[in-house]
């Protein structure tokens, strides 16, 4: 039989229950292990919020130790299997870089790569939900955008955002099909 989930959303002001420690949002290895283990012990999990803001879980303190142990004993190859998956996620954008722009500069290829893939960036590399070609052909698109041609300068003018990509049209397709990017309208 699978164990009940208990979960209560308390305010910061409620007086910890007796034998809980709280757990600070932020790190997703000990959220996750902490709720998981709490669910399966059959124990209440509390969700401190306040004003719709969660600031993190008050779970049994055996269990908030134990996952602090573990956490801290396996951080080194958590740290190493996560630099795996960024380095196989770079690989395969180059690859399809290479493959989509096979004519682009080696210096070039570097700023994309770092500047689209960069972690945490909130950048079009690091979403989730985008195929790959598409990543990297956005990625390409703004860098050309923002390094090659006069958008920023025309936005700093004043120039409406949209206005300015229209006017920009002609001389991005001009890099991109230099960097052996194929077809007629190319973004």
């Amino acid at each position: 039989m699978a164990p009940m989930k208990r979960e209560q959303i308390v305010s910061p002001k409620t007086q910890m229950p007796k034998g809980y420690a709280f757990l600070p949002k932020g790190n997703r290895y000990k959220t996750l292990h902490c709720r998981r283990l709490t669910h399966e012990a059959g124990k209440t999990l509390y969700i401190v919020e306040d004003r719709n803001t969660t600031l993190g879980l008050r779970v049994p303190k055996s269990i908030f130790f134990q996952v602090q142990s573990d956490a801290k004993d396996t951080l080194s190859t958590r740290r190493a299997a996560v630099e795996q998956r960024d380095a196989a996620l770079i690989r395969k954008a180059e690859l399809e870089l290479n493959t989509l722009f096979p004519k682009i500069p080696s210096a070039e290829r570097k700023v994309v790569l770092r500047q689209a893939f960069q972690k945490y960036s909130k950048r079009v590399g690091r979403s989730g939900q985008t195929p790959m070609p598409r990543k990297v052909q956005l990625a390409v698109i703004a860098h050309v955008r923002h390094k090659h041609t006069d958008y920023d300068r025309l936005l700093m003018k004043g120039m409406d955002r949209d206005d300015a990509r229209r006017a920009i049209v002609g001389p991005m397709q001009e890099v991109l099909r230099a960097w052996g990017a194929k077809g007629g309208k190319l973004f």
